[in-house]
């Protein structure tokens, strides 16, 4: 018995030694000649479609295999159809990935199983970027600051229960009379032509979102940024105030906190749960190559799209830090969103 444990110890460093490039080889024959769905869940021309389409060629670029990516929008409940059919729907087999509005896990930690998505069990691949949410109002409507909504009214668009809409609630909450929140449009996009058409005051969305998407506003001046949500004062905004600088109830500068939490996490992506071991490593390596990519960086620069990335492991912890608020916290929060 003794004389066959050389050689058993010896098979078992050599499997060590070669498991890892067996894995390899799997997940190249796998992915070689495929199509890999990257879902969006908006339609085209918003900030998840610009960034999900300029990280799609990087991505399958260090996925092995190289598949070619496809680009799917499907737009629904400020993305949680498309949340749902990565979830629920698609294949488990790391052909599928997609993005979403992570303000849905906020939702969701608020609301229970609403959302019918069991967030933990998701295969969390990375974060693109942070941004600072602001709301914002058209400069010819003669708002200026937010303390002005004491005495004036504004409207605000929202594509549905997603980030703008939970902004602008936010502000309704210290605000109750002198704001109207419109829902239903189906993207930012959408949202940004209302305003330019005086359908609606304003918006709540990410900063960086205008940078990339309507650049054109910036340099005209179009739009007053009355404040900002974010622990301290955006560099690309230092003269607008963060909410927190404002007056608050008690217990609401927590809430909003963790309401605000998903700015940490704007363009996150995902696969499906369950995903063979193997291939949910690759997804995530491949990403984490991405946003080491050159090239990639070279096109967010002429793109003006900021990178500010979070790798799987980490994106998948803070999610679970969300489910583990406090119940107070929780429950003001609720109040919040009423």
């Amino acid at each position: 018995m003794s004389s066959r444990l050389p050689c058993i110890v010896a098979s078992l460093f050599a499997l060590s030694l070669t498991t890892p490039s067996r894995a390899q080889d799997h997940v190249e024959t796998f992915y070689k000649g495929r199509n890999l769905e990257l879902i969006v869940g908006y339609g085209p021309g918003g900030g998840y479609d610009v960034y999900a389409r300029a990280l799609a060629p990087f991505f399958t670029k260090h996925l092995p295999g190289a598949p070619q990516t496809i680009v799917r929008n499907m737009p629904g409940a400020s993305s949680l159809t498309a949340l749902r059919h990565i979830a629920q729907v698609a294949p488990r087999d790391g052909s599928v990935i997609g993005t979403f509005n992570p303000t849905l896990v906020v939702m969701s930690a608020l609301e229970g199983d609403k959302a019918q998505v069991s967030f933990k069990s998701l295969t969390w691949i990375g974060n693109m970027s942070s941004d600072t949410k602001v709301c914002m109002v058209r400069e010819s409507g003669g708002l200026q600051r937010l303390e002005e909504l004491k005495i004036r009214n504004a409207t605000i668009g929202a594509t549905g229960q997603g980030s703008g809409h939970i902004y602008g609630l936010i502000l309704r909450q210290l605000y109750s009379d002198n704001i109207k929140i419109v829902m239903g449009y189906p993207s930012t996009n959408d949202i940004a032509l209302a305003m330019e058409r005086g359908e609606v005051d304003g918006m709540c969305t990410g900063w960086g979102v205008v940078e990339v998407t309507k650049p054109d506003w910036i340099r005209r001046g179009f739009v007053n940024v009355l404040t900002q949500f974010s622990s301290h004062r955006d560099k690309r905004l230092p003269n607008v105030p963060v909410i927190h600088e404002s007056s608050l109830p008690s217990g609401m500068s927590e809430a909003i906190t963790f309401l605000t939490t998903p700015d940490m996490v704007t363009r996150p992506f995902i696969a499906p749960p369950s995903l063979p071991r193997d291939r949910s490593d690759a997804l995530r390596a491949a990403f984490n190559k991405a946003m080491k990519d050159p090239d990639l960086h070279a096109y967010a620069q002429k793109m003006s799209l900021d990178l500010d990335p979070m790798a799987g492991d980490d994106l998948e912890d803070l999610i679970s830090r969300v489910f583990s608020a406090s119940a107070e916290t929780l429950d003001f929060a609720r109040k919040v969103l009423k």
